[in-house]
This record gives structure tokens, sequence and C-alpha cells, in this order.
């Protein structure tokens, strides 16, 4: 302990002398209120004296305003080094130490004792460290390293030379490339070292965040590698340069094209020529073309592996071109052998600045065997669910008219309906929420009326109360965004209607922190709706003392 100048602080190190620490404490706090006090040398002591308590916390606050107070100081440093030596902490003191080398002057006097204890400290860790991969058997190892992601593998590879080596050498690591969690731009070198890795035998490939310039490279490379079956671009390219590298992949089984790679309809069509093993494709930027290609007798006769099928268009067909980028040609009952026997997803995607009409009279007998029916910014005519097939899952139908209508039900009940989301779709009625929730007869789990202005609250309690109509009505995840007149007491009587729920957004609406209270406080209780998410987003009249009152009592609120 450094000697005090006088008075309180020489009274605190005769007590921490004597084994008298809180009391040495008392005095030390004293000392700082002093005029003219040693500051640095009162902290000093007081953060000893806090480590005799085994109050590390306390001790390391005192040393860090040591370090703040006084950065060329070198007693801060040695101080809370120290400390979290004493918590058990030697990597967090070996930074404590680098940041004083920083910070230190080059010609400090004791700069020399620091260099000293960091060194020794950076010796006594390398001592104690096993590298984890040369200790374990090698099947052990690799069953760990399946669990690592392809960001994780790359990294490990910077850690150092015998791991570069290690995980370098397993082939099998490199059958993946994922680069959609690269935090900066991955240049076309790092692309081919990943290839090379693979020995050219790469399945898969997720390529993003790819600097401009090495776009071309990089896809060079894949091409190359003629076992790959999962490929996705996201990046900006020429499609024509792409079919010419890609068409001959017999072995491709899933395609996904950016929104920067512009296809026309017709090149849609050489696709599924080209790659008959395609059993899910997603092009998101299909242009219209005309049908010459359709009724030249160019398009595939069967496509019996395709499974998944997402287009998407910003563009309107206009004369003479007059296949929309979304027309699926020769999607008929009719037709032997059916184009697309086993087709379970479909996805129509239209997204020009307003939304525009296009009448499903393509898909008007529409029977493959779908789960999966997304519909997005596609004019809903009154006859267009009439054929839905019954093996129907998914149903998700965002933007299209804006004014309500009643539509036709479809001819048979879908009674493997769970999920059923309607986003900023004006046309949807209570009629509309009868038909599928209640009328389906399907074990209905997820529902999503977000931006529908014509159902109301109220309308939607009148289809809860005919919920005895549908004995699989099992409701667990209700999304109400936008929802006019949804209040406290609306939620409190939508709880004793689904008494399953388990999560619920409330965004936009006009509830307030009663509702999140009421939430909460059900979670505890021995019966009620036991919610575990709750979305408030925009909700004006919640505050935050309410947030709160909700998190702590494990709900999450999303705000």
């Amino acid at each position: 302990m450094l000697s005090a100048v006088s008075g309180p602080h020489q009274r605190g190190q005769k007590l921490y002398q004597k084994g008298d620490f809180k009391a040495a404490i008392e005095a030390f706090g004293e000392a700082l209120n002093h005029k003219d006090a040693d500051a640095i040398g009162i902290l000093d002591n007081r953060s000893a004296t806090y480590c005799k308590l085994e109050q590390y916390d306390q001790a390391r606050r005192d040393a860090k305003h040591m370090i703040k107070n006084a950065k060329e100081d070198e007693r801060g440093y040695l101080r809370c080094a120290k400390v979290l030596l004493l918590e058990g902490k030697p990597e967090k003191a070996l930074e404590i130490y680098a940041y004083g080398l920083k910070v230190l002057p080059s010609k400090h006097p004791r700069r020399e004792m620091m260099e000293l204890l960091h060194k020794k400290l950076q010796n006594r860790m390398m001592l104690n460290r096993k590298d984890p991969f040369t200790m374990l058997p090698l099947e052990i190892a690799a069953m760990v390293i399946q669990h690592f992601s392809f960001k994780n593998i790359v990294a490990i590879l910077r850690v150092c030379k015998d791991w570069e080596r290690f995980f370098g050498s397993m082939t099998y690591l490199w059958m993946e490339i994922d680069l959609s969690g690269a935090r900066g731009k991955v240049p076309w070198t790092a692309v081919r070292s990943y290839i090379r890795r693979s020995k050219a035998m790469l399945t898969r490939a997720i390529i993003k965040n790819l600097a401009t310039p090495s776009t071309p490279k990089s896809i060079e490379f894949l091409s190359r590698c003629p076992r790959i079956e999962h490929l996705e671009l996201w990046v900006d390219y020429d499609f024509k340069e792409f079919f010419q590298k890609f068409k001959g992949h017999k072995q491709l089984k899933s395609l996904t094209l950016s929104p920067d790679i512009s296809v026309s309809h017709d090149n849609f069509g050489r696709l599924l020529v080209e790659l008959p093993r395609l059993e899910r494709i997603a092009l998101w930027n299909v242009r219209p073309s005309s049908l010459a290609f359709i009724e030249g007798g160019h398009w595939p006769k069967t496509l019996p592996n395709l499974k998944s099928i997402t287009l998407a268009t910003q563009q309107i067909p206009t004369p003479p071109i007059t296949v929309p980028g979304v027309l699926l040609p020769n999607l008929l009952v009719d037709m032997e052998p059916r184009v697309y026997p086993n087709l379970e997803e479909l996805r129509l995607d239209w997204d020009p600045p307003k939304y525009q009409q296009l009448f499903l009279q393509y898909y008007e007998d529409f029977y493959p065997p779908l789960r999966r029916l997304d519909l997005r910014g596609i004019c809903i005519e009154r006859d267009t669910f009439v054929h839905l097939p019954t093996s129907l899952e998914y149903l998700c139908v965002q933007g299209g008219k804006s004014t309500p209508q009643i539509l036709d039900e479809p001819e048979s009940r879908l009674t493997n309906l769970n999920t059923v989301i309607f986003s900023d779709a004006g046309f949807v009625t209570t009629e509309t929420l009868v038909t599928f929730l209640i009328l389906s007869h399907g074990p209905i789990q997820t529902v999503h009326i977000d931006q529908c202005f014509n159902v109301w609250a109220s309308h939607l309690l009148l289809v809860l109360n005919s919920q005895h109509i549908n004995p699989n009505f099992k409701l667990s995840e209700l999304s109400l965004s936008h929802m006019r007149d949804v209040s406290d007491a609306f939620v409190r009587t939508l709880f004793e209607k689904l008494p399953l729920l388990k999560v619920l957004n409330l965004s936009h609406t006009r509830i307030t922190g009663v509702t999140i209270r009421m939430c909460a406080d059900a979670r505890a209780s021995a019966d009620g709706v036991k919610l575990d998410r709750l979305f408030v987003r925009g909700c004006e009249d919640v505050s935050s003392d309410a947030v709160a009152y909700g998190r702590e009592r494990g709900l999450e609120v999303i705000t």
C-alpha cells in the first residue's frame, strides 16, 4: 500500500493493515472528498480493500475510474488487471495490459514492468491452452464440426495454421458454400478457395454479398462444379451468360435467381427444358413475353420432379407481348399426361407500383396436389377459389382488389388447411373468413388478417361465435394489424374464444397497457390464455411501463 499524505487517507491505510477492511473503505471514501486529495492513490487503496472483501465489482469500478481519470498513470491498468485475475478472468486482464501498453508513452518509466506482466500472463495462458481438435478422436471432432455454420468454419480458419490445415483438409466441409452471412463483400479469390477445398465437388451454393467485379469469375468457378444440386444467386448477372454456363447441369434440383437477374417468360420455359431434374425454382424477376414459345410446342410436356415454383414480376404485358411473367402454362386437369403432377407449392408475386388486374382464368382448373398457395399483388376474381385442391395446407393472399366482394366457395372442404393469411386484401369480408376458417373444417392454427379494412373487430367476433361448425379450429397464432375497433375489451373477449393462443399481433390498434398486463397476468394464472409473444408496434396508447411489466413476467413484447 502507498503511504498516505495525511488525514483520512492515512487512517484508511492503517485500518487496512489491521484488517478492518470495512472501516478502511469508509475512510478512503472520506478521503476522496478532501480538496487536493491524491484521488488515484486513494482509489487504488480502496480497490485493493474491496478485493480483500471479495467485492470485485466494486474493486473493478474503482480501477476503471483510475484509468478514466489518469490514462497515462500505470496504476489504473495494473490494479484493474489484478482485480480481473482474482475474478478468474485472465483473458480480460490480458486485454487491459494490452490497452495500457497502447496508451502509455514509449518512454514511460513503468512501461517495461507492464510489458513484463503482459508477457508473463500471455505465456501462462498459452501453457494452459489445449487444442481440442488434437485431443478429440477424429470421429468426435467431425461430429462437433457438423454443428458449425459455413461462416463459423471460415472464421475458424483464421485462428491458427494448424486449424487451417485441419479444417481445410476435410473436403466434405466445403460441399456447401453459404455467403449470406458475410459481413463484407466477398472477393472471387475466396470463392475459388472454397471450391478448391471441395475438389470442385460442391453440391450447394448460396451466393450473396459478392464484390461486383468478382461476380463473373465466381459464377464461372461454380459452373465448373458438375455435382451442384442447390444454387441461389443473389447477385446482378446477365441471364444469357448464366444460361450458357448452367444449361448442362442435369443434377441441379433447386434454383433461385434474384430480382437483379431478369428472365423472360420464354427463357423460364427453356430453363425447365434444360434442367429436367429441378424440384424447386424461384425466379424473382420474370418479364412478360409472347406466346411463340408456348404455342410452338416447346414447353415441357411433363415435369414430374417439380414440387415448388415461385414467379415474381414487376411488368404488365402489353400487345404484342401477351404472356404475363407469372403465368404457369398448361395447368389444366384434362391434359394427359399432367405437366405438373407433383406440384406442392406455388407463389405468384406481382409487385408493380400499383396492383394491376390479372384474372386467374389461367388457373380455373387448379388441381395439382398443392400444399401451399401464395398470391401477392394479383386481382382476386369471384371464382378464384372454387377449384382449390383439398390438399391445401397454407393459403396467403396479399394485395388485390380494394373493394369487398363475395367469393364463390371452394367446391370441396379444405380439411388440411392450417394457415390462412390475408394482408392488404380489401376484398376480404366476414363471408370470406367464414368460408376459410369455419366451413373449410381445416385444423386452423395460424390466421393473419392484416390491413383488411373491410373487416372490423366485431366482424371477427361474429365469425368466432360460429366456431362450433369447425371442430378442428385450434388457433395458436393470430395477427390483426391495423384492424379497426380492436380494444382492451375486445382482447378480453378474444381470449375467452381462443384459449390456445400463443402468438398475437395487435400492431397499430387502439389497445393500451391494460392488454399487456392482462396477457402477462394470465400467464401466471392456473387457467386462461398462456400467450408467449405479443406484437404492439405502433400502438400509441401503450406505455413503456406496461411493456416492462409484461417482459418482467416472461411475456415477449415486440415494440
